[in-house]
């Protein structure tokens, strides 16, 4: 026979855990639901991920613009320096083709002595070169160079265009020198044989 302290005990169980989920209930709802501020915050947190995609992708479109630009101004610089390569081979071409009689021309004209500082400074391929006035061995200025003629990658020729529009000659480099120090090309070759020089044609 059960006792009447066992079936209270029995009895009480159910209805303490019944309390406790209608007691419990209300808590675990309230978990479930964000609060306005906690809303408030998760929205806040979405925008700014947003706002920072935004401005990664605004930074993105302007390297891409900036890229793209540099791009085109490359492309428009190679454009111009294989316009101006095919320019230079086409005019070295029409020199080496007419060298031999521009030599064979050219052999008799009057050349002064080198000064003792010159006759080691040969003419070399370098880039000081062009642009870089031309003067006579006795230190007349006559002119500037104008172009670069090269053979097997040294220089062969300058082009020079005389001062006072007396216009073009063809120095070979035999007849040159060029001073580092100074960047200053010099010729053996006097004033009056340079301008008779620009009335021939190879």
């Amino acid at each position: 026979m059960i006792s009447v302290r066992t079936l209270a005990l029995s009895s009480a169980f159910p209805v303490s855990f019944a309390f406790f989920l209608l007691t419990a209930g209300p808590a675990v709802a309230s978990e479930r639901d964000s609060s306005p501020a906690e809303q408030a915050q998760t929205q806040q947190l979405n925008q700014n991920i947003t706002d920072a995609n935004t401005a990664v992708d605004k930074q993105n479109a302007e390297n891409n613009a900036v890229y793209q630009e540099q791009q085109a101004r490359y492309q428009e610089q190679l454009a111009v320096y294989k316009a101006g390569q095919k320019n230079y081979q086409e005019r070295a071409a029409t020199y080496l083709a007419a060298r031999d009689r521009y030599i064979a021309g050219h052999a008799g004209y009057h050349r002064l002595a080198w000064p003792a500082r010159y006759e080691q400074r040969l003419i070399v391929d370098t880039n000081d070169l062009l642009g870089a006035r031309v003067h006579t061995s006795n230190g007349r200025t006559v002119g500037h160079v104008a172009e670069i003629a090269l053979l097997s990658g040294r220089v062969d020729a300058l082009r020079v265009t005389l001062d006072n529009d007396k216009g073009d000659v063809w120095v070979e480099a035999a007849d040159l020198r060029f001073d580092a120090d100074k960047k200053v090309v010099m010729t053996n070759l006097n004033r009056r044989d340079l301008y008779v020089m620009t009335r021939e044609s190879y």
